[in-house]
């Protein structure tokens, strides 16, 4: 259990496109114009953006266990899908109304996971 709280802390690269051309022009914030409006369009950015490893790891996480990735992934879907600058539509989205950011990037690691495991 500590081992992968201490992984999932660190997941914060996971923002990073795979292709290498793309990542010459990667930028920690995504611009404001490019924001995803709906949890399912954020899924679909970070499945491009993830590492096969790092899906794998998600993958095979027990449900229960997600919360320890709030930090590393959660604070960097925070960051880059512009949840710290008010991307309101995301809220929505997310939570039907106005609410942390944090509590935004938990419903989308949920989403991811689900994805993940095939729903």
């Amino acid at each position: 259990m500590y081992a992968l709280k201490a992984i999932a802390e660190t997941m914060s690269g996971l923002l990073v496109p795979r292709a290498p051309s793309a990542r010459r022009k990667h930028s920690t914030v995504l611009p404001r114009n490019q924001w995803p409006d709906s949890v399912s369009a954020t899924v679909d950015d970070l499945l491009m953006r993830m590492s096969s490893q790092d899906m794998a790891m998600l993958k095979t996480t027990k449900r229960e266990d997600l919360i320890l990735f709030r930090r590393g992934l959660g604070g960097s879907i925070c960051r880059y899908y512009g949840l710290n600058k008010g991307n309101k539509k995301l809220f929505i989205a997310a939570c039907g109304r106005r609410c942390n950011p944090e509590d935004v990037s938990v419903k989308i690691i949920e989403a991811l996971w689900l994805r993940l495991q095939g729903n």
